[in-house]
């Protein structure tokens, strides 16, 4: 039995140092994801389409084509004129000029909407391939904790048989191990399950396989708010409304109207009499006009809203966010500086306890998983720590 559990312990102790090595890795996975999320591709189709509506600033009505004939109309051989023209209206060109800046708007805000997802599904990645690695780190450490009850459990069987010990140690061991059991085959279930997550994210074709390697502490990078494309989303948000203002304003300009039209007929001594009209449309009602000015207006205010609280709510975020960064911060420090320790020296003195006769054999089965919480404990506060690094780094709302 010490043997084994000897064994068991020299493999625990080397978890740390185990690193298999695969194709897939976090990088590639996030490449992957790039490329194949259809949420995410249907944001750049989203800046294509932006891009494409940029020369909409400048469409014209409708080209007008028209024929006429007029008996009042006569021309110098005595006989009425028949006319084909053509009409073109235009808006005033500042209008143009506005519309295309609105347009410009439009491209930047999709630009950092796609800035924004690229962030969120990078993040998401991130943590469901770190998930996985968790969970791999915690079955390993429950497969250690399986093995060690399971000859536990056999042990003790042997010695009820033997009548060195009675039925209730025997059935205590047998349910401790049956726990632990049940514990690990949930674990492979929410492996699974993280699995599944993985590919979702990265709408691989095939199953992603992803290699064991010890849960290590990801590193903090600062903070920039400026840098966030969620707040600068808001930023450009406000400015279009701003810019949606000016091109209500020059719409009230007045509209242009060119008019380019040939008089003849088919008569002897027929000419060609050219003409043109320039004409203005001016608004002489202006209810309607006024009334999506103040809309517009009231959108500036909404939107310089939004942003201020954008920039509330995304602070509240960080400060929630490092107040449980610090939180873990400390656990795992106390991991370092004694609970480390703490478990090999509970390893090493429940071994000597046994051999020296001073402990049996439950109580240093006992001792062992005493020693493993600690070790499955900084890997659960690991986890939610680097979950929160995570949510620091791809800083976004």
């Amino acid at each position: 039995m010490i043997y084994k559990i000897t064994t068991l312990m020299i493999g625990l102790s080397l978890l740390g140092q185990v690193v298999l090595t695969d194709e897939m890795t976090l990088d590639k996975a996030i490449q992957i994801a790039l490329l194949n999320n259809r949420e995410y591709n249907a944001y750049k189709l989203k800046l294509d389409q932006s891009k494409a509506l940029l020369s909409s600033a400048f469409s014209l009505d409708k080209t007008n084509f028209f024929v006429g004939y007029d008996r009042n109309n006569v021309a110098d051989n005595g006989y009425p004129l028949n006319i084909i023209g053509v009409e073109q209206s235009f808006s005033f060109p500042t209008v143009y000029s506005a519309q295309y800046q609105v347009n410009k708007s439009s491209i930047s805000m999709s630009e950092k909407e796609l800035e924004r997802q690229k962030l969120f599904l990078t993040m998401n990645v991130s943590k469901a391939y770190y998930k996985l690695i968790y969970l791999m780190n915690k079955e390993m450490h429950y497969k250690i904790l399986d093995s060690l009850y399971r000859n536990f459990a056999l042990d003790s069987e042997s010695k009820f048989k033997r009548g060195d010990i009675g039925n209730l140690e025997r059935m205590n061991a047998n349910a401790r191990y049956q726990q632990v059991k049940l514990s690990l085959n949930s674990l492979k279930y929410e492996k699974e399950e993280a699995c599944q997550r993985l590919n979702l994210l990265l709408h691989a074709e095939t199953r992603i396989m992803v290699p064991y390697e010890p849960l290590r502490e990801l590193e903090l990078h600062e903070t920039d708010l400026e840098s966030d494309p969620g707040l600068q989303y808001r930023k450009l948000e406000t400015q279009q409304q701003k810019e949606l203002v000016k091109l209500e304003k020059n719409r009230l300009l007045p509209d242009i109207s060119l008019t380019f039209y040939n008089g003849t007929n088919r008569f002897a001594d027929a000419q060609n009499y050219r003409g043109y009209e320039i004409g203005i449309s001016v608004p002489l009602f202006f209810a309607g006009d006024k009334s999506r000015i103040k809309a517009t207006e009231i959108g500036v205010a909404i939107s310089k809203n939004m942003e201020e609280n954008y920039l509330i709510d995304i602070n509240l975020k960080i400060a929630k966010l490092k107040s449980e960064l610090k939180k873990y911060r400390e656990s795992l420090d106390y991991y370092h500086t004694t609970g480390r320790a703490l478990s090999s020296e509970i390893i090493t003195s429940s071994q000597k306890s046994y051999k020296m006769g001073e402990i049996d054999s439950y109580q240093l089965v006992q001792s062992m998983e005493n020693a493993m919480i600690i070790e499955v404990e900084y890997i659960d506060w690991l986890m939610q720590y680097n979950d929160i690094v995570l949510e620091l780094n791809y800083l976004t709302m």
